[in-house]
């Protein structure tokens, strides 16, 4: 996911421990808050653009979709491999075209009804109808099930243009208990697709009977209508919701279908709270229990005796880099490239800018799943190497009539100018600023109408290397490989990566691709952010996982967590 576009969480590691309790301890009954008790208050900051989860982009939605519908799978805490939810196995047949999940046994929706294979093949063609224009189905849905590939190319005015498609589709239940996807093409990382949050499960006869009876696929707001009422979002997650205030908050209450042990925590409410300073003046006052701490206020918690105690600086998986548009000389030097990222100091801008909420990160893959290796130091902090290849290239002049587009806001003048000021005190070559409206950034990026463009950045949608090496192929130029380089020999190893079965030749595959990456300094990468959040010392059980949402630390598993007597 790309950062400051969308999309779902900051992911959340711990500095390489991933079962890492909130607070340590374990639940007893002398420290076991009352079940009256045992309610957490957390700031979510937006309101929910759906409550279907096939329709949810953003943290703020996933964070409520978790917790109300399971999928097949979800990462492991430790980010190793998958563990079950709504299924407990799967096979994959020998040509890699086949993938059959086996669905929990005595596995229920929240009104007591039995979950069946055909709701998980109604619940994916509702996420795959391309007239509700879900966020998530390209490129992981569309560009690897069998018959989706048309996806962007189907008449949304006509039901049986959709109709067809859907029908067209690769997904089939052979028994209630046996869910079956069929692929395109080989894709060795479609179990990590399984895991994402909007990929479950449908009820067409709730989702029918709240649109006044059957309608027609092109129909999207009768499609949404189920989603718009507590009483009619009937999910098989471990909790359901209560309450939607809208522009407030959002009640959850257990599940008492769900199939695992039933959890401690008896109500989640996230609040909609977008000031940042307001929500760190209700924790503060008692009123919030888990809140991201504002960047203004970071100093303030570090040096406060109490907060510095509540407080957890989480590492996340995702890295920050400074795009070159690779078609406009001097950019098209490898050289100048690689001047311009060897001259930033980024120990200083994750201290002075950061606040110290982050690692400085040369290389691509953070810290945190496999494919992290900073062994390849072509891009560290060299101011004498930088100058030294700017000089040779014999671009310096050039170079100077680069600018650098900055979003209209304090966060990112303040960080661009740092770079610009970087750039002249250790390369000696003036770049301005190009500050404009956040909204023409997006458009001017995706037209390639810019020299020099950061921070951009990704976010992992789930824990493996796939997710990461497409960003930069041929076919991703204008989409999110900004600055268009194409490398066919790039394009090749990632193709071969994703389809490789074998583990080690995958690793192999993508370590090269790396490679090229920072040898050729396709970008210039900057930092792995780090996430600051207060945590109520009462809350405890909390495990931290690298798939948890945004200053939401557990939220991936709640049943864990519990509130102690205070």
């Amino acid at each position: 996911m790309h950062l400051g576009f969308r999309l779902r969480a900051i992911t959340l590691a711990t500095a390489g421990v991933f079962l890492a309790a909130c607070g340590g301890g374990g639940t007893t009954s002398a420290n076991l808050a009352s079940a009256d008790k045992q309610i957490l208050r957390a700031n979510n900051g937006t309101e929910p653009n759906s409550f279907d989860p096939t329709q949810q982009t953003y943290t703020y939605e996933r964070a409520v979709g978790i917790q109300t519908y399971d999928s097949l799978f979800r990462a492991k805490a430790d980010a190793s491999d998958v563990e079950p939810l709504g299924a407990t196995s799967f096979d994959v047949s020998p040509d890699g075209l086949t993938y059959t999940f086996h669905l929990r046994q005595g596995a229920k929706w929240s009104d007591g009804k039995a979950v069946t294979a055909s709701d998980w093949v109604y619940g994916w063609k509702h996420f795959l109808n391309p007239a509700l224009a879900a966020g998530y189905v390209d490129p992981f849905f569309d560009q690897t099930i069998k018959g989706a590939s048309s996806y962007g190319n189907v008449d949304v005015s006509s039901a049986s243009a959709i109709d067809a498609y859907l029908n067209g589709l690769g997904l089939s239940a052979p028994d209630d208990k046996t869910f079956v996807v069929q692929l395109d093409h080989p894709a060795a990382y479609f179990k990590w697709v399984a895991t994402l949050w909007m990929a479950v499960p449908l009820r067409k006869d709730i989702i029918e009977q709240a649109a006044g009876g059957a309608f027609a696929s092109t129909d999207a707001t009768k499609a949404e209508a189920w989603a718009n009422n507590a009483s009619t979002i009937v999910g098989q997650g471990p909790y359901k919701i209560s309450e939607i205030a809208s522009k407030d908050h959002v009640t959850l209450v257990p599940n008492p279908n769900y199939w695992a042990t039933a959890p401690h925590l008896q109500t989640i409410t996230y609040y909609e709270i977008s000031d940042g300073n307001t929500a760190f003046s209700q924790y503060q006052t008692g009123a919030l229990d888990m809140i991201g701490v504002p960047l203004a206020d970071v100093t303030v918690v570090r040096g406060d005796p109490k907060l510095s105690k509540e407080a957890k600086l989480i590492p996340t998986l995702s890295q920050y880099w400074i795009s070159f548009n690779t078609t406009k000389a001097p950019l098209t030097d490898k050289n100048v490239r690689m001047a311009l990222s060897k001259s930033i100091d980024r120990d200083k801008l994750v201290n002075d800018i950061e606040h110290g909420n982050g690692k400085s990160l040369s290389t691509f893959i953070p810290k945190g799943m496999n494919g992290y290796d900073t062994s390849d130091n072509a891009q560290s902090f060299d101011p004498a190497a930088a100058k030294k290849l700017l000089a040779d290239s014999g671009k310096a002049a050039d170079l100077a009539k680069m600018k650098l587009l900055t979003r209209n806001t304090t966060a990112s003048k303040t960080l661009n100018q740092f770079l610009a000021d970087q750039w002249s005190t250790n390369l000696g070559v003036t770049i301005q600023l190009d500050v404009i409206d956040s909204k023409t950034v997006t458009r001017d990026i995706r037209k390639g109408q810019f020299d020099i463009y950061g921070l951009d950045g990704w976010i992992s949608d789930y824990p493996d290397q796939q997710d990461w090496f497409d960003i930069f192929v041929t076919g991703s130029c204008h989409n999110l490989n900004w600055g268009c380089l194409s490398n066919p020999a790039y394009d090749d190893l990632v193709t071969k990566g994703d389809a490789e079965s074998d583990k080690t030749k995958r690793a192999q595959d993508y370590s090269q691709a790396q490679k090229m990456l920072i040898d050729n300094a396709v970008v210039a990468f900057m930092y792995q952010p780090y996430e600051y959040d207060l945590v109520k010392p009462y809350v405890q059980g909390l495990t931290v996982t690298t798939t948890d949402d945004q200053n939401l630390p557990g939220d991936g598993r709640y049943n864990t967590a519990y509130i102690t007597q205070h």
